[in-house]
């Protein structure tokens, strides 16, 4: 992350927004579909690791994204 461009911080926020649709897409089919085997309950059910890797990516897509704007607005290439 140091060292990036504002263009370069653009573009993996980007990517990691991407990526982040695609958790968000695995969760939303896990709730859908999945029952909480743990309790024998009939409540939907996404597991805790895919609600974790969906949370830090969306938190670092967002660091990437205010920095790339913080070089923007400074004009500072990095």
């Amino acid at each position: 992350m140091i060292g990036m461009t504002a263009d370069e911080h653009a573009a993996r926020a980007a990517e990691l927004t991407a990526e982040a649709e695609r958790l968000y897409q695995i969760c939303l089919v896990d709730y859908q579909t999945n029952i909480n085997e743990d309790d024998h309950s009939d409540e939907p059910y996404v597991p805790g690791a895919d609600l974790a890797m969906l949370t830090a990516t969306t938190q670092l897509a967002q660091v990437h994204a205010t920095l790339a704007l913080q070089h923007q607005m400074t004009g500072s290439p990095r």
